[in-house]
């Protein structure tokens, strides 16, 4: 049977100091990782860019009347216009508008602004038939 020198037994055993660097480098490694991790999950609504949702009414929808209550929501946004009129958001961004509509065909633009000035807009048609 052939012997090792102990000098290379030693090389390839890892001694105190050898982990206790591991685990250092380990725990520096997962703690990087947990910062990168949360810097994407909180920096995500600024990558996003601003948001409208109109809840009701719908694009397309036929009314009898000709004031209609508009409802929705804007997300990451500063300012915001209805058909270049400012409108009010609470503090979830939840707005509600009264548009009169004129008979026939009518087109209505949101417009969205964020801190950064990206902008959205959001077009949508009603009908008002007398």
């Amino acid at each position: 049977m052939r012997q090792i020198p102990l000098l290379q037994q030693r090389q390839t055993m890892i001694n105190r100091d050898d982990t206790k660097k591991i685990i250092k480098i380990a725990g520096l490694i997962v703690v990087l990782l947990f910062i990168i991790a949360y810097a994407l999950f909180e920096s995500n609504s600024l990558i996003k860019g601003p948001e409208i949702i109109l809840t009701s009414p719908h694009s397309g929808d036929v009314f009898s009347t000709s004031s209609v209550n508009v409802k929705g929501m804007a997300l990451r946004i500063q300012d915001i216009t209805l058909n270049g009129r400012p409108i009010l958001i609470d503090q979830s961004g939840n707005f509600e508008e009264t548009l009169l509509l004129a008979p026939g065909y009518n087109v209505s633009l949101f417009r969205a602004k964020d801190k950064f000035n990206r902008t959205i807009e959001y077009k949508f048609e009603l009908v008002y038939e007398k």
